[in-house]
C-alpha cells in the first residue's frame, strides 16, 4: 500500500519519503520536515494516534498537516484522530484520484492558514429539499459539502434538519449525542461559534457536521424554528457556508429553513412520480412565501440513468447515476456536483 501511494503521488509531482512503522515515521518527519504527512492508525511500534500527538507536541513540525489514511471505519477512531490533531481522515478502500484531491485540498488549507489569505466568498445558506423521499437528498448534501471544502476552499457546516432520525450521521458514521435539536433549544442571545462547535463533529478538516438526533421524540415540544435564524447567522458571520439537508417533510422547521436559505436545490430523481411532486411544489411554493428565483431544480439519477426528463423548469444540474465501473459517468457525476457549487457562488 505504501508503494502504491508513493507511485500515485509521485505521478502528481510530489517528492515522497516512506516509513514502515510509527517510530521511523516520526524520525522521518523530524528529519525532512515535510509539507504533509499521510499516516495510518495501525502500525508497528507506535500507532498513528501517538505519532500524531508527538508531531503536534514538536515545536519544529507541529504545524505540518496530517491526513489519516486507514482501514479503521469506527466512529471513535475518526473522532480520536481529529482530537489528536488530524487535518483530514480518509478510509480504505479509496480511489487514487480521491487521495490526490484530499492531499491538494489539505495543502491549500495549510497554505491559506499560514499566509492568512482566505478565499473570498460570501457565506450563504444552501438548502436541499425534495417533495418526495428516497431521491438521494442526504447523499447529495454530503457530496456538496465535500465539493465546497475540497474543491473550493470554503469551510462549510452541514446540518441535518431531516428530523427526527436524519440520515447524515449513519451515512458518515457519526455520533448523535449532541445534535441540532439540542442546539436549537439554546437561547439566541447565548449563541456563539465556540458554543455551536460543542454540537459539531468533524467529517473533513473544513467540513463540520451537526447531526439529527437519530431517535424518535415529540418534535412539537422540542424543536424551536425561531432559533434557527440565530444559528445560521452566527455560522455565516464567521465565514462558514451552511448546507441544510431538509429531507422531504414540510414541517414548521423545514419551512423556516426554506425561508432563511439563499439557495434551495429542489431534488427529483427524474422518475415520473418524483417529477410530478417536484413540479407541483415549484408551482405552489409561492403560497408559503418562497420566491421562485431561489428555487433551483436538480435531477439526481439515484435509481439509475433516466432519459429525457421534462420538468416545469430547466434544471440547474443533472447528477448522473454512476458506478465504480464507469469512469466516464463518475466524471459526469463530478461535473454535476460542480454545477451545484457554481450555483452558490
Amino acid at each position: 500500500m505504501r508503494y502504491l501511494i508513493e507511485h500515485q503521488l509521485r505521478r502528481q509531482g510530489y517528492e515522497i519519503s516512506l516509513a514502515k512503522d510509527g517510530p521511523s515515521g516520526l524520525r522521518s518527519a523530524q528529519l525532512y520536515q515535510p509539507d504533509l504527512i499521510v499516516l495510518d492508525i495501525m502500525m508497528p511500534g507506535m500507532d498513528g494516534f501517538e505519532v500524531c500527538q508527538q508531531i503536534r507536541n514538536d515545536a519544529e513540525i507541529n504545524r505540518t498537516p496530517i491526513i489519516f489514511l486507514t482501514g479503521c471505519e469506527k466512529k471513535e477512531y475518526k473522532m480520536r484522530a481529529f482530537d489528536v490533531g488530524a487535518d483530514d481522515y480518509l478510509t480504505k478502500p479509496f480511489q487514487a484520484d480521491e487521495l490526490t484531491a484530499h492531499v491538494t485540498a489539505v495543502l491549500r488549507r495549510a497554505d491559506r492558514i499560514q499566509t492568512g489569505h482566505l478565499k473570498a466568498a460570501q457565506p450563504q445558506v444552501v438548502a436541499l429539499y425534495s417533495p418526495k423521499g428516497g431521491v438521494g437528498t442526504t447523499t447529495l448534501a454530503i457530496q456538496l459539502g465535500e465539493a465546497m471544502t475540497i474543491g473550493e476552499d470554503r469551510p462549510a457546516v452541514l446540518i441535518d434538519l431531516d428530523l427526527p432520525l436524519g440520515g447524515i450521521a449513519p451515512a458518515l458514521n457519526l455520533y448523535t449525542g449532541q445534535h441540532i435539536v439540542n442546539l436549537l433549544a439554546t437561547k439566541p442571545k447565548r449563541l456563539s461559534l465556540p458554543l455551536i462547535k460543542q454540537f459539531v463533529q468533524y467529517h473533513r478538516a473544513d467540513l463540520l457536521v451537526i447531526p439529527a438526533p437519530g431517535n424518535l421524540f415529540d418534535l412539537e415540544e422540542k424543536v424551536r424554528p425561531a432559533h434557527l435564524k440565530a444559528v445560521l447567522d452566527t455560522l455565516c458571520s464567521n465565514g462558514y457556508q451552511v448546507i441544510l439537508d431538509l429531507g422531504s417533510a414540510l414541517t414548521g422547521l423545514t419551512k423556516a429553513a426554506l425561508h432563511l436559505s439563499d439557495v434551495v436545490f429542489v431534488i427529483t430523481s427524474g422518475q415520473s412520480v418524483a417529477n410530478k411532486l417536484h413540479d407541483t411544489f415549484l408551482a405552489t411554493a409561492d403560497r408559503i412565501g418562497l420566491e421562485s428565483h431561489r428555487l433551483m431544480p436538480v435531477i439526481n439519477e439515484l435509481h439509475g440513468p433516466v432519459g429525457n426528463v421534462k420538468l416545469a423548469r430547466v434544471p440547474v444540474a443533472r447528477i448522473p447515476h454512476a458506478s465504480a465501473r464507469s469512469r466516464t459517468r463518475l466524471w459526469l457525476k463530478e461535473q454535476g456536483i460542480r454545477k451545484l457549487v457554481s450555483a452558490t457562488l
